[in-house]
């Protein structure tokens, strides 16, 4: 496939229009609420609620989908990552979020028609793959980008940081994100 600067600039425009378009429609529609989850400074419920099922199924062999305080602690990773962004960053990944969160652009675009809070881990990796694997551009790069700032937000986190065998994230992060305990395992 032959793509010019022409054709490139206009997909991306139609793109970035589509996404404004159904972000508004979440928020016109009230399924987007203005203020932040309790605890957060950025992240809005239903954000918590979409990275509550999607940060097992990324991060898959590191984070269980019942690891209550790991997952939790990556949502504050992730939410005080949000606060160092860029206002037009932020402003990209909450309407990206608005796609994934409004129903029926949810549905069409990840095939996961009821609630986040309702995916098990097969439809969260589902979710994903079908973001993955689209043909449309704009899924592409809300797969990346959600998957990427979720690994980021759990690799902050300086015990898992420590991991990479790298000396761990800059001072001003790791001194922000609370440690949790780990979580004592289930015995059959």
């Amino acid at each position: 496939m032959q793509t010019d600067r022409r054709d490139f600039l206009k997909l991306s425009m139609a793109g970035a229009a589509a996404l404004s378009t159904m972000s508004a429609g979440a928020t016109l529609s009230g399924c987007t609420s203005s203020g932040p989850a309790s605890g957060m400074k950025l992240l809005r419920p239903e954000d918590v609620e979409l990275l509550r099922a999607l940060t097992p199924a990324v991060m898959k062999g590191k984070i269980a989908p019942g690891d209550t305080a790991g997952i939790d602690q990556t949502l504050q990773s992730f939410d005080t990552l949000m606060v160092d962004l860029s206002e037009p960053v932020v402003a990209g990944v909450r309407q990206a979020f608005d796609v994934l969160s409004f129903g029926l652009t949810r549905g069409l675009t990840t095939g996961q028609w009821s609630a986040w809070s309702k995916a098990s881990l097969e439809d969260a990796e589902s979710a994903l793959a079908r973001l993955r694997d689209s043909s449309i551009g704009l899924l592409n790069a809300i797969y990346a980008a959600v998957t990427r700032l979720i690994i980021s937000a759990w690799y902050l986190i300086p015990e898992n940081a420590a991991t990479t065998g790298y000396p761990g994230p800059p001072k001003k992060v790791a001194g922000v994100v609370p440690a949790v305990a780990p979580a004592e395992e289930a015995t059959p």
